[in-house]
C-alpha cells in the first residue's frame, strides 16, 4: 500500500483493456513507478483469459489497491469497444483519465507532465491523444518520436483510418490542435467517460474515428502532446506477438461486420431507424463542421 497523502485533485483513473497480454503486469509496474504521484494512480482493468496460467496471472494485481479488476474468459470477449466499456463501469470519480494499453512503458513523472499538458491546452474541453513512440519489453526504447495524427486511408466497409503524421511535434513548447485520436493513448478530464464512453457494439476497426467525431461533436478538442509521455509496443514480428482476439476466435468476423455496419449508420452513411443516444453524435457541434475543420487543419499541415 502506498502511504502518501492522496490529492483528490490530481487523481488519475488508468483504463486498460487487456486480451491474454502477459505484458499488463509490467505496464502497471512502469507506470506506478515511473509515476511522480503513484499514489494518485489507480487502474481499471478488464482482464481476458484463455488458460489456467492466464487467470492466474493477475494474482499480484488483485491484491493492490491501485486496481480494480473485471474477468472473463476469452470465449466471453467481445472485442475492444465491450471491453473499455466494461473497463469504464470501474471509474469512481477519479479527477482525470488515461485510456491505454496494456503493453506500454511510461517516462518518468508522466503523471504530473500529462496534466500540465493539459493545462496548456486553450480550451475548456480538451484531450491529448498521439500513437505513441515504440518499445520492446522488456524495457527497450526504439524511438522517441512524438508526432501528430492524420488520415490514413478508407477501407471497403467505409470504416476510416489513421495514421501518424510526419511533423516532429517536439519543436512546440505546447500540445499542437489535431483533429484525431489513437485509442490507446487518451488523456482528459474523467467527465469523458460520461460525455463519449465506450461503445460495446463497436468491434475494433473505427473505433478512433468515431471517438474522434463523437468528442468533436460533444464540444473536446484534440491536442497532441508535444513531448514523449509513453512507449508502446507494437507487436513486431521479430518478438514473441501477443495473442490477438480476432487470431483467436471465429466469431470475430461477424462481430467485425455488424461493428462497421454500426460505424457507417452513426455517422449517416447508412439509414438506421436506431437512436445512438450517448454512442451518437453530439450536438455541440456538427459532423459538416468536424469535415470542415479536419479539412482546415489538414490544410495547414501541409
Amino acid at each position: 500500500m502506498l502511504n502518501s497523502p492522496i490529492n483528490f485533485m490530481n487523481t488519475i483513473f488508468v483504463q486498460i483493456a487487456s486480451y491474454r497480454d502477459m505484458e499488463l503486469i509490467p505496464t502497471i509496474e512502469d507506470a506506478l513507478e515511473q509515476a511522480e504521484f503513484p499514489e494518485n494512480i489507480t487502474f481499471g482493468v478488464c482482464w481476458q483469459y484463455e488458460t489456467e496460467e492466464e487467470l492466474h496471472y493477475i494474482e499480484p494485481i488483485k491484491k493492490s489497491k491501485n486496481c480494480r479488476l473485471v474477468t472473463f474468459t476469452a470465449s466471453k470477449s467481445r472485442g475492444l469497444g465491450w471491453a473499455r466499456a466494461e473497463v469504464q463501469k470501474l471509474w469512481q470519480g477519479e479527477k482525470y483519465t488515461l485510456q491505454t494499453d496494456s503493453h506500454m512503458r511510461f517516462v518518468e513523472n508522466w503523471d504530473s507532465i500529462l496534466i500540465e499538458m493539459l493545462k496548456e491546452c486553450p480550451s475548456k474541453k480538451p484531450l491529448l491523444s498521439a500513437y505513441p513512440a515504440a518499445y520492446e519489453p522488456p524495457r527497450k526504447i526504439l524511438n522517441n518520436n512524438v508526432t501528430g495524427i492524420e488520415f490514413g486511408d478508407f477501407e471497403d466497409s467505409g470504416v476510416i483510418n489513421h495514421k501518424c503524421s510526419g511533423e516532429d511535434l517536439s519543436q512546440y513548447s505546447s500540445p499542437q490542435l489535431g483533429a484525431f485520436i489513437a485509442g490507446g493513448f487518451i488523456f482528459a478530464d474523467a467527465s469523458i467517460i460520461r460525455e463519449v464512453p465506450s461503445d460495446p457494439n463497436i468491434y475494433f476497426q473505427g473505433e478512433e474515428f468515431l471517438i474522434s467525431v463523437k468528442a468533436w461533436t460533444r464540444g473536446w478538442d484534440i491536442y497532441h502532446p508535444h513531448k514523449v509521455v509513453c512507449w508502446h509496443y507494437y507487436n513486431f514480428n521479430n518478438g514473441e506477438a501477443r495473442p490477438l482476439h480476432w487470431q483467436d476466435r471465429q466469431e470475430w468476423l461477424s462481430l467485425n461486420q455488424l461493428s462497421e455496419q454500426r460505424f457507417r449508420q452513426i455517422l449517416g452513411i447508412e439509414s438506421s431507424t436506431e437512436n445512438f443516444g450517448i454512442y451518437g453524435l453530439g450536438e455541440e457541434r456538427s459532423l459538416i463542421e468536424y469535415v470542415y475543420f479536419n479539412l482546415k487543419n489538414a490544410l495547414s499541415w501541409t
